[in-house]
This record gives structure tokens, C-alpha cells and sequence, in this order.
């Protein structure tokens, strides 16, 4: 089959075959050291130019016949849709799944390239109408980010394709935001301690009493990150890379001590041997058996402890002397 070039785009030809009315893109493989010739399906010249200039947009080298296959993203569910398997392996899965819900059904049908501000901001009206917190609003997009960085990376979607996601929560409005529990006093804290029904509750309350870490370290936290010698929690496992929330090298307190020491191999907090994934449920039942007006969780618990010991102290632990709301170390400034 003898082809003509029509036009050049990127790295690709746009040809006629010279017995089929459709048009080809050609291009020259190194490892085949030859030319190879896709068809595009298609004897429309400006539906041929815009297939071209989407393996152009997408960074497609070599060979185009897989990319062919592939129809290119365009709309915020597709590339959602393309994300799903991705979300099925985080930690955040459940949180995931209900963020790309929530998104499809209010923008799906919106198509990613002529997406504008003011899109954005209609949906983040829409999401605080349906009694979302501007922090779990600014969380869901945040889903959305991520989905469109996976589909550039596998050459779905063009770059410039992808619209600029503001970033509606500001550090000062994080500052700003309300508690996200009811902030308890000490005899509440030791009322619903009375009423926990199982070990592992009372074990990830007192770390959490101990540390003001956030539950998810307590909760990924295993033995071994914990030093008898020095007396050292190290919050952060070996091997993790720190994240914007940060996890210190904590010392143990003497209250804390006989809960860590000689402890099994494994997570610190475990039922029959695994590793526990929450315990909203268990605490909110024993907050509820304790008399207590509602709004708790293990927030209620974190944001208390460092001022409760403050107060009690008459002074305010430095950075980084003790407690899992420090921040991280910072390089000192230049002169």
C-alpha cells in the first residue's frame, strides 16, 4: 500500500493510503526500524488533524497504535472513572469513593478543558448546600487533582487539558476552622475511659491522651517504632516519608511507660492480632453509655491534652518537646 503525506504534526505524519479513502498517522519506530502506519477510522481531514494533535498533546512517542485504541479523556467522569483502581489501593479508598460520588454527580458531565473558577466555586456552593465543611470540600477536589496527575502521567490526558483546581482553603482559614469534635474537659475524657468495653480502645486512648497525635499514627504505629532505651516514640515509622503532617520523635512520659514497654511484635493497637482501621464506633458507644451531650470523637480527646498539661504545668512545651501537634523542624534563615 503506497501512502502520501498530507500534513506534518509533532514527530507524526498525517497520510492517504492510496486504496482506502481514510486517513493514517505514520511515524518512524527505532526498535522496528521502520515506518509504521495507524489507521485513524476516520476520511474526515479535520477529525484526522485532531486525533493527531491529541497523541501530540498527550507526549505519545513511538508506535501510536495502543493510544488510537484508548479514547482521550474529556469529561471530569471519565477521568474519575480512569482513577477508580488507583483510589481502590489508598488507605483513604472509603473517603475516596464517596469524594468521586459526590463530584460526578454534581460536575461529571463537565468537560476538563474549558472548566473555569467559577465552576469550581458553584460546586464548592453546591457541596457546603449539601452540609460538607469547607475542609472536606477543599479534601474532595483534592480527589480530582490527583485523578487528572494520573491520567497525564498515562497519556490520557493532554496537560493543557487539565483546568486549574483552586485551592479553597487557605492556611488562615484552617487556622480559623472550628474544632472538628467537641473539645472534652478531663472529667468527660475519664468518664468515657470508664465506659470503654475493650483493651484496644483503652490502649489507643491513652497513647492518644499521652502523645495529642493525630489517630491514624496511633493506629499505623507499630512496636518497633518505639525505643525503651532512650525512651523515644518514634512517631513517624522508618522508611515513611514525612508528610504536611507531621509525625516527631515524641519522649514517653512516665504515665505512658507502662503501656509501652515489652510489647508483642505488631501494631500498638490490635484486635486478635490485626491492625485496627478506626475507633470512632467504639469510643462515640462509650461517650454515649457516659452520659455525654454528643459531638465526640477522638479530636475531642487530641485537642485538650496539650492545654490541660499547660495549664497545669503554668508554662508551654517548645516545639517539638513532646507533643505530636509540633511542628516540623525548619532551617534557620539566612542573615
Amino acid at each position: 500500500m503506497r501512502y502520501t503525506s498530507v500534513h506534518s504534526i509533532g514527530e507524526f505524519e498525517l497520510c492517504k493510503a492510496s486504496n482506502s479513502p481514510n486517513y493514517y498517522v505514520a511515524t518512524y519506530v527505532r526498535e522496528k526500524r521502520q515506518m509504521v502506519h495507524r489507521s485513524l477510522r476516520t476520511s474526515d481531514l479535520e477529525n484526522a488533524i485532531a486525533q493527531v494533535k491529541s497523541l501530540v498533546a498527550r507526549g505519545i512517542a513511538g508506535d501510536p497504535g495502543d493510544a488510537l485504541v484508548q479514547k482521550p479523556i474529556q469529561t471530569v467522569t471519565e477521568v474519575l472513572e480512569l482513577y477508580k483502581p488507583h483510589a481502590a489501593e489508598l488507605k483513604s479508598a472509603e473517603f475516596t469513593n464517596i469524594a468521586i460520588e459526590r463530584i460526578n454527580r454534581l460536575i461529571g458531565g463537565s468537560i476538563l478543558s474549558t472548566m473555569v473558577k467559577s465552576d469550581f466555586d458553584d460546586f464548592r456552593k453546591a457541596a457546603e448546600g449539601e452540609g460538607l465543611a469547607l475542609s472536606t470540600v477543599a479534601r474532595t477536589l483534592t480527589v480530582l487533582r490527583s485523578a487528572c496527575k494520573i491520567a497525564v502521567g498515562e497519556r490520557r490526558l493532554a496537560e493543557e487539558s487539565v483546568p486549574h483546581i483552586p485551592y479553597i482553603m487557605s492556611k488562615n482559614d484552617a487556622r480559623s476552622a472550628p474544632a472538628k469534635g467537641r473539645v472534652m474537659t478531663a472529667p468527660e475524657i475519664a468518664a468515657a475511659i470508664d465506659q470503654l468495653d475493650y483493651l484496644h480502645l483503652l490502649v489507643a486512648n491513652v497513647f492518644l491522651l499521652n502523645t495529642a497525635s493525630r489517630i491514624g499514627a496511633i493506629l499505623e504505629a507499630q512496636a518497633n517504632q518505639i525505643d525503651g532505651v532512650c525512651n523515644i516514640f518514634h512517631l513517624n515509622a522508618k522508611g515513611r516519608i514525612q508528610t504536611d503532617k507531621y509525625r516527631p520523635d515524641l519522649p514517653i512520659t512516665n504515665t505512658l511507660m507502662p503501656w509501652a514497654i515489652s510489647l508483642p511484635p505488631g501494631p500498638l493497637v490490635a484486635w486478635r492480632g490485626a491492625a485496627v482501621e478506626e475507633i470512632d464506633t467504639g469510643f462515640g458507644a462509650a461517650c454515649k453509655r457516659a452520659g455525654l451531650p454528643g459531638g465526640e470523637n477522638t479530636y475531642s480527646i487530641r485537642h485538650p491534652s496539650p492545654a490541660t498539661c499547660c495549664r497545669r504545668a503554668s508554662t508551654v512545651p517548645k516545639s517539638g518537646s513532646g507533643w505530636a501537634t509540633s511542628s516540623p523542624p525548619t532551617r534557620p534563615k539566612r542573615p
